[in-house]
């Protein structure tokens, strides 16, 4: 189980959930039975730039202290075919898999797009 230090936007009320991975790119978050959202790790997504900083009280509460304390995971809506699959690129969620900590993170730089298809985003 993960805590979350960080609220999942739509699902405030949960303090914990697990983390579902499906391989190296895609994992569901767990929240329940009946709930579960999935997410896509930055590192599939080779066609897009992220440039975004985090601020300090994010980055304590994540007990993150270098970029190697956690990934980032962005969420999916999806669609049929799957490539066609729209990803919220502008409230990222960080995992930090060594504390089990995870949360969600609204930027207030400028992303450009703010929402797009996993065929926009990555190498398929």
């Amino acid at each position: 189980m993960y805590k979350v230090v960080l609220p999942i936007l739509g699902f405030e009320s949960f303090q914990s959930l697990s983390v579902e991975k499906i391989d190296d790119f895609a994992s569901f978050l767990v929240f329940d039975e009946k709930t579960k959202i999935a997410v896509v790790n930055i590192k599939y997504l080779t066609k897009v730039k992220f440039d975004f900083e985090i601020d300090k009280d994010v980055l304590e509460k994540m007990n993150i202290k270098s970029q190697e304390d956690f990934d980032i995971y962005f969420c999916v809506v999806s669609q049929e075919p799957v490539e066609n699959s729209i990803l919220n690129l502008i409230s990222p969620i960080f995992i930090n898999e060594k504390d089990k900590l995870i949360g969600q993170y609204v930027t207030i730089e400028k992303v450009d797009p703010l929402f797009a298809s996993i065929k926009e985003c990555a190498k398929l």
